[in-house]
């Protein structure tokens, strides 16, 4: 009959560690579990990984400007007095090579510039001095116009660059007669020039890096098995 063969079935699975029970047509299956098994003694080690970084340094270049400068003469007062012009006229060519403003004896020059962008104003202009006998020189600088050539001419140094100017900078006066500055005033007055500069400027530039993080180790890991999940079959 029908309980003695589910007693038998009931039995039959009973021996293999499972219980098999019918109810109204239905039935489930337990298994037992088994017991947790413990892996002593693992060494478990992680991958490097590779990671591209970009690291800021500092670099230099020349740069070239149009500026408008003026220039005066500071005696032992520390009162300003008008720095005498050596030629007339406002602009001063690219390719000219010498002096721009001398001081009468006793004084030493200031010199002020700007960015030239159609009007002239030296709130924001930036100033350099002399020393007593110094003039303010201007002409090209031999790197200036090495970073000219390669920038501008094809990398062919040499004149005919279409990018022209010069740096401006102190240097000793030339000689000339007693009262030359104060007949150059008389002559050409106080004026403003306005040229091209090429200054040396620095900067900030990135450059990418691949940083190789150290690998992760792990020495006597252990590790606990427990069957999975589950227990029951419907």
């Amino acid at each position: 009959n029908a309980n003695a063969n589910a007693n038998s079935l009931i039995n039959a699975h009973g021996q293999e560690g499972g219980t098999l029970v019918y109810s109204n047509g239905g039935a489930y299956f337990s298994v037992e579990q088994p017991y947790p098994t413990v892996i002593e003694g693992l060494n478990v080690e992680g991958a490097a990984a590779a990671s591209v970084v970009r690291t800021p340094f500092t670099a230099s270049r020349w740069a070239f400007s149009r500026v408008v400068i003026q220039a005066v003469c500071i005696d032992d007062r520390d009162i300003p007095h008008p720095a005498s012009q050596v030629q007339p006229g406002r602009d001063i060519a690219d390719g000219y090579d010498g002096e721009i403003y001398r001081c009468i004896a006793g004084t030493r020059l200031q010199v002020t510039w700007a960015d030239f962008v159609d009007q002239i104003n030296f709130d924001h202009g930036q100033t350099m001095s002399c020393r007593k006998g110094e003039s303010l020189w201007y002409g090209q600088s031999a790197e200036a116009a090495a970073y000219a050539a390669a920038s501008y001419a094809g990398g062919s140094a040499g004149p005919g660059a279409p990018i022209g100017g010069g740096v401006m900078e102190c240097r000793p006066q030339k000689p000339e007669r007693d009262c030359n500055e104060r007949s150059l005033l008389r002559r050409y007055g106080a004026g403003v020039k306005v040229l091209t500069l090429w200054r040396q400027e620095t900067y900030t530039e990135y450059r990418e890096e691949t940083v190789q993080a150290s690998s992760m180790s792990i020495s006597g890991a252990s590790m606990t098995l427990d069957g999975g999940v589950g227990g029951r079959v419907f």
